[in-house]
């Protein structure tokens, strides 16, 4: 009789007229809270995760993401990078409105009742009576029309600017006064009246049980329950279901409900035709609003815990032609994250590129922030071609084209190549792709060999870089590297003056020199040259 709420939620089919056809008194025809004037890819649901979400820590983030949120299917939008900057500023014109309370609260409003729709939709599929599903679809329909509405004035008082609320706007505001929706809100309205004027009896002759219309006899129950009210240890919520109790008819109510419904032919024929006349009564552009909304809510959760901790989040200036970027107080979103989690502080760290730099080489004693910084860098990039925002203040980005990562992999005992040839084989086949707008993330390149090969090779691969003029992040043990040529820009984890053994995790813009490290560390422990001469003189 009806179709399931997945179903009616995610299928988009023709029905005329449509949200989308009454849309078109917005400049563009309205079509997405996410896409502008586009649908949203097709494959978008297929998408895998990208190659570097691993390594950047990024499938982490997603999985906090659409925790708690598993039905409207959210992966692929987090997925699925823009590389154009008027989508990315259409997004960015949502989550400004979002920012306001009362947008806000209309969003989430519509949101929280498309909830109940689907919640009163999973009932009728799961009942087996045919009225009592019936019920719960017609009250899946009441609650659908009146969140509409709802939107509609709430969003309407409101005054969203951005050009995705007001075309939703617009196009709610036409629908909601539609042929198709007026028809289904006035035929919900007079099934669910039919309903409540129905009174009957109900006479129990041992085992039998016989119904009849109500003929004004006085009702003893409610005397019954007000005199035995103050007797009651726990009372019981208020019940606004349908059915009276969320689980389902039993034979007896089943069977007295199918004689009610002989008594009374005409208000059940009335809640039955309103199935069938109106069993896709959620409008394919409403449905997408519902799921496509929860991209922008999603996010905006993540990072609220950060906000609180006093971590900053910013909508970034983005380009797909200035390559000058920067970043100031940011940091790893999966790692803050979990470090937020636990009532731990978060390091922050700033990121520049000017003039003719293009690479970051970030060099520094081990577990002292040198990944994480690169993790960050690459993590920017992804999140600034979602529309979101991200992590830290005046930050501008470029918009690449790609993403390629190369952080160390465990070597695939079952391939006839080694470690190194299955590295340098992954590097020939991301060059074979990337492009002067791509970004290339290196982490720890060719550890498994010696260091004059690993410095032969890592040179072959910023060069290539260089050469290619993609943004790249490089980090090595390597000194050297950091001063390869004019693109490259030197960086360097520190650790405390007082105590080399204590890292700081702040990564700073500075020449590299390994051995100012190990000075420190031999000054800790009474071994540089000078100390030893003293020891042994004396």
């Amino acid at each position: 009789m009806t179709e399931s709420a997945e179903t009616l939620i995610h299928t988009s089919r023709p029905c005329a007229p449509s949200v989308a056809d009454a849309g078109r008194q917005v400049e563009r025809p309205f079509r997405s809270v996410l896409f502008n004037g586009q649908d949203a890819p097709a494959h978008l649901a297929d998408i895998p995760d990208p190659q570097y979400f691993g390594d950047l820590n990024l499938d982490q983030v997603l999985a906090s993401l659409v925790a708690g949120r598993g039905g409207y299917r959210l992966e692929g939008y987090f997925r699925f990078p823009l590389t154009n900057v008027d989508l990315v500023a259409y997004r960015h014109e949502v989550f400004r409105d979002l920012g306001r309370e009362d947008v806000l609260g209309s969003v989430t409003g519509f949101a929280v009742g498309m909830v109940q729709v689907r919640d009163r939709l999973a009932r009728a599929g799961d009942r087996y009576h045919r009225y009592e599903k019936a019920r719960w679809f017609l009250d899946a329909a009441l609650v659908y029309a009146d969140t509409v509405a709802r939107l509609v004035t709430d969003l309407a008082g409101a005054g969203p600017d951005s050009r995705g609320l007001r075309g939703m706007l617009a196009a709610a505001r036409a629908y909601t006064t539609s042929e198709r929706y007026v028809r289904m809100r006035q035929e919900a309205d007079r099934a669910l009246a039919g309903l409540n004027e129905i009174r009957y009896d109900v006479w129990l002759h041992g085992a039998r049980v016989t119904v009849g219309a109500y003929d004004e006899e006085r009702n003893y129950s409610l005397e019954v329950a007000r005199t035995f009210a103050r007797f009651e240890q726990h009372p019981a919520e208020a019940v606004t279901e349908p059915g009276g109790t969320g689980g389902g008819l039993d034979p007896v109510e089943a069977r007295i409900l199918d004689q009610v419904a002989l008594v009374f032919p005409d208000t059940f024929a009335t809640l039955e035709r309103f199935t069938r006349e109106h069993a896709s009564f959620i409008d394919p552009l409403v449905a997408a609003f519902d799921r496509e909304v929860q991209f922008y809510l999603a996010y905006l959760d993540l990072i609220g815990s950060l906000r609180e901790a006093g971590l900053s989040f910013e909508l970034p200036a983005v380009s797909t032609e200035d390559r000058h970027e920067n970043a100031g107080d940011t940091f790893d979103l999966a790692l803050a994250s979990q470090l937020v989690a636990a009532g731990k502080s978060v390091v922050t760290n700033d990121l520049s590129l000017t003039g003719a730099e293009r690479i970051l080489v970030i060099t520094g004693p081990n577990n002292g922030g040198k990944t994480t910084t690169a993790r960050t860098v690459g993590q920017l990039h992804h999140l600034a071609a979602l529309g979101v925002p991200v992590p830290g203040h005046h930050v501008r980005l470029f918009l690449p084209d790609a993403i390629y990562t190369h952080f160390e992999r465990r070597e695939d005992l079952a391939a006839m190549a080694g470690k190194l040839q299955e590295e340098l084989q992954r590097f020939a086949d991301d060059f074979a792709r990337a492009t002067p707008s791509s970004l290339i993330v290196m982490n720890e390149m060719f550890s498994s060999t010696t260091v004059q090969d690993a410095l032969f090779l890592s040179r072959a691969m910023l060069q290539r870089i260089s050469d290619l003029g993609a943004l790249g992040v490089c980090v090595t043990f390597l000194d050297e590297l950091a001063s390869f040529d004019e693109t490259t820009v030197s960086m360097v984890s520190s650790v405390d003056p007082k105590d080399p053994a204590i890292r700081t995790f702040k990564v700073t813009r500075r020449a590299a020199d390994g051995r100012a490290f190990a000075r420190a560390i031999a000054d800790k422990y009474g071994l540089t040259r000078d100390q030893l001469t003293r020891r042994v003189s004396s």
